[in-house]
């Protein structure tokens, strides 16, 4: 028997043990009494921070600030506006004309 056979079969009965070891480890589950790990959980909520509120200002200064700024129609571009890296003018191929 060499010792490359040997080694293999050892191995081989080690890991047909093992699962019945692993099995006789672990505690009866119909046993109410029976010693089982303490759990360890960690509330993912547990760093939460609730957002502040803002605090209450004058109306009509808030309406006042928004025409300084130029009013509605500046807040609703802000979502349109392109990068300055980007050009204004659409890349080649911006029309429908290339797909008929």
């Amino acid at each position: 028997m060499t010792l490359h056979s040997l080694a293999g079969r050892l191995l081989g009965i080690a890991a047909l043990a093992l699962p019945g070891i692993l099995m006789a480890a672990q505690p009866d589950p119909l046993d109410a009494n029976a010693a089982v790990p303490a759990q360890d959980y960690r509330s993912p909520l547990k760093d939460y921070r609730a957002q502040a509120d803002e605090p209450l200002q004058d109306w009509r200064a808030a309406n006042d600030l928004v025409g300084r700024i130029g009013g509605w129609r500046t807040y609703s571009m802000e979502g349109w506006e392109q990068p300055a890296e980007q050009g204004a003018e659409p890349a080649s191929g911006g029309d429908h004309a290339d797909h008929h």
